[in-house]
């Protein structure tokens, strides 16, 4: 389950729509991957987006909105605020950390 969501960022990754999918209640699924995975199903979920973001804007070529759509995201903010949690610094911070530097002149 963990590497289809993380394979698969952008899909409908609510609790209901994976407890459906291993045939649970939405409950018993949430306390279930709890206990495997030490931390809520909704966080796991944004934390492999967050990482696919970062893959994306390591490249250097989408503009963060795509990369939300991309990733799983309502919008550019929501991915700003889920990526500030998770890593501490702005999509465009992180961004500029992987930049070519340009070549000098001459």
């Amino acid at each position: 389950m963990q590497r289809w969501i993380a394979a698969n960022p952008a899909h409908d990754h609510s609790v209901a729509s994976l407890a459906s999918r291993m045939d649970l209640s939405p409950r018993h699924f949430s306390r279930l991957f709890r206990s495997e995975v030490g931390i809520t199903p909704a966080t796991w979920v944004e934390e492999a987006r967050v990482n696919a973001a970062r893959r994306l804007l390591e490249q250097g070529h989408e503009a963060p909105k795509q990369v939300a759509a991309q990733c799983g995201f309502a919008d550019a903010d929501t991915l700003r605020r889920a990526f500030m949690r998770h890593v501490g610094v702005t999509p465009a911070e992180y961004r500029k950390r992987f930049a070519s530097p340009a070549l000098p002149a001459g």
